[in-house]
């Protein structure tokens, strides 16, 4: 007897810290980004590099694989968003600075789905500096209720700049063959450790023109490092109805289905997601009890153009709707107002404005190249049997080629919808469940369109015989239908599918170098970088951080970022000039 009430008393207190556990989440994920840059004129480029950490002790995070990087203006709202993709927790991105942003203060946020279960002040944030010299503010007399911006022309409050170098107690070092260097000379730059000791992480690296304009604080890597050093304990129960789930796998697309007539059930609906493309995703997920439903969408994919439909059919009966990504309520944010020029900037603001206009208009010379992505295998691959119709007789339409050259296939009517099948020699009779037919990606529910699309522009067909899953939902068999120019815009229309654009990954890019030796063309076109060099992924080798001086003198500062593989945070600084020597 006592045996069993000490099972008991143990399987009791099991099952408690079971419920326990599962009624709270640890949430051990921040963000920390490098810039370019604080202040910027219009015309120059932000750029940036987003770290993924634990919070704890800054090693890098693995569970989101999306990140978020947002510029927020004055009036609190979001003037720039862009989803980066994290590759061993860490992401690239930039934003050119238009003239459509007005002279003030703004913030760059940065943050994770994941992140944002923390409270807004907790993300991270840098203030950012945009002057624009284009349009004319004008003055908001005092006690005036006027939107407009009153610049105020008063003492500058620039940060005293040291050239003395500024190293944090790290392994690594900052290696130049000397300080002071002449227009166009080739830098030869290492990151180096002081010891044998290995010092692999992440690292970012910024060569950039220092200036009399004011400049906002950014915090370094080692600044950060002691931020934000507890988990963050989520009650799962206080935030089931607005938890952000991390994306941990992927993209995270979701949306709502409601019903026409409340009487309708919204559960367990099929829906499917639609990225086509030259590599496209098809997706299939299932709705709640509330209609809500998620998509993961595993691989990156950059086209904006998205299709959601219902597969059901009463699809007619319902609404389909797509919940766009967080908007933040970022009202109770820290946002400086107003903004002090000094009169001695007017100079070096003119000069700011002439070297961005001058690089801007050798852009073609000088443009960074989108790192090229690999072409996505389709999902259904490498299963299909393949027809390219090239090498066959050619037919105009669709009933003349499945008769003569893709003979698995076959059309049915019904309900005056005509629909796709795959002839299962292995089964009789055949299944009544159409096929899983796409065209460039795309899902066709109805394949009316299909019987007079010229097949001219189909490239090739190919199809899969036999029962077909996709999540949950069977289909007899799969036809996938590829057009030359891959551009297929269906007509389908309706309350139950959904044509539009979502927010799309920044692609990854190789940021320009200019070479003054291989390439004779550079020698006859204006250099007026005042961003001489920069590196999102830094490597400790001797090659990767060469670059050449322009045609700006003056003081350049070099800023390395990061945080070793141990979480370690790594800030090194270094001053070189840059003097114009033609003269002697």
């Amino acid at each position: 007897m006592d045996k069993l009430k000490h099972l008991i008393l143990l399987f009791v207190l099991v099952n408690t810290q079971l419920l326990s556990a599962q009624q709270a989440v640890t949430l051990d994920e921040t963000v920390f980004i490098h810039a370019n840059a604080t202040t910027f004129v219009s015309g120059e480029t932000l750029l940036f590099k987003v770290y993924c950490l634990k919070s704890t002790d800054k090693t890098p995070s693995e569970v989101s694989k999306i990140a978020y990087v947002e510029l927020v203006d004055e009036s609190k709202k979001s003037v720039f968003k862009t989803k980066i993709v994290l590759e061993k927790s860490t992401g690239q991105g930039d934003y050119f600075i238009p003239t459509t942003l007005k002279t003030g203060n703004y913030k760059l946020i940065g943050y994770t789905n994941w992140t944002l279960n923390k409270p807004v002040s907790e993300l991270f944030q840098i203030d950012i500096a945009v002057i624009n010299p284009f349009t004319k503010e004008d003055k908001k007399p005092v006690g005036s209720n006027s939107n407009t911006k009153d610049i105020t022309l008063g003492t500058n409050n620039n940060e005293s700049r040291s050239v003395e170098t500024s190293n944090s107690n790290t392994n690594l070092k900052l290696s130049l063959p000397k300080k002071v260097f002449s227009n166009r000379e080739l830098v030869d730059l290492k990151v180096e450790s002081k010891t044998a000791l290995p010092a692999d992480g992440n690292y970012s690296l910024s060569v950039r023109k220092t200036d009399v304009l004011p400049v906002k604080n950014q915090i370094s890597a080692q600044e950060f490092a002691p931020v934000s050093s507890n988990n963050t304990l989520l009650n799962i129960q206080n935030l089931v109805n607005k938890i952000h789930l991390p994306e941990l796998r992927g993209e995270l697309i979701s949306g709502k289905v409601t019903a026409k007539n409340k009487t309708d059930n919204v559960q367990n609906l099929t829906v499917a997601l639609s990225l086509p493309g030259k590599s496209y995703a098809f997706e299939i997920t299932q709705t709640d009890a509330n209609g809500d439903f998620i998509f993961n969408v595993k691989n990156v994919y950059y086209t904006s153009n998205i299709t959601v439909q219902i597969i059901d059919d009463k699809a007619n009966n319902y609404d389909l709707a797509l919940q766009n990504i967080s908007d933040i309520d970022y009202s109770k944010i820290n946002l400086n107002t107003g903004f002090d020029l000094s009169y001695t900037t007017k100079e070096t603001l003119l000069e700011r404005s002439i070297s961005s206009q001058i690089e801007n208009a050798y852009y073609h010379k000088k443009v960074s190249t989108i790192s090229k992505t690999p072409t996505l295998e389709p999902f259904y691959a490498p299963l299909a049997k393949q027809y390219i119709l090239d090498d066959y007789t050619r037919f105009k339409t669709l009933k003349e080629t499945v008769t003569e050259v893709a003979t698995e296939l076959y059309i049915k009517q019904n309900d005056g919808k005509a629909r796709l099948h795959v002839n299962d020699p292995s089964v009789f009779p055949q299944l009544q469940e159409s096929a899983l037919v796409l065209i460039d990606g795309l899902y066709l529910e109805n394949q009316n369109e299909l019987l007079t699309y010229p097949m001219k522009n189909v490239y090739k067909i190919e199809l899969i015989v036999g029962r077909y899953y996709v999540g949950s939902k069977a289909f007899n068999g799969l036809v996938s239908f590829t057009t030359f120019n891959k551009d297929f815009v269906s007509t389908q229309t309706g309350s139950f599918i959904l044509n539009t654009t979502i927010l799309r990954p920044q692609p990854k890019k190789i940021y320009n170098k200019i070479e003054y030796t291989a390439n004779a063309d550079n020698e006859r076109i204006p250099d007026f970088r005042n961003q001489l060099f920069w590196n999102p992924n830094v490597t400790l080798k001797n090659d990767n951080n060469l670059f050449y001086t322009s045609d700006l003198s003056g003081t350049y500062e070099i800023k390395l970022e990061g945080f070793t593989k141990n979480g370690s945070p790594v800030s090194l600084r270094e001053i070189i000039e840059v003097k114009d020597t033609s003269a002697n």
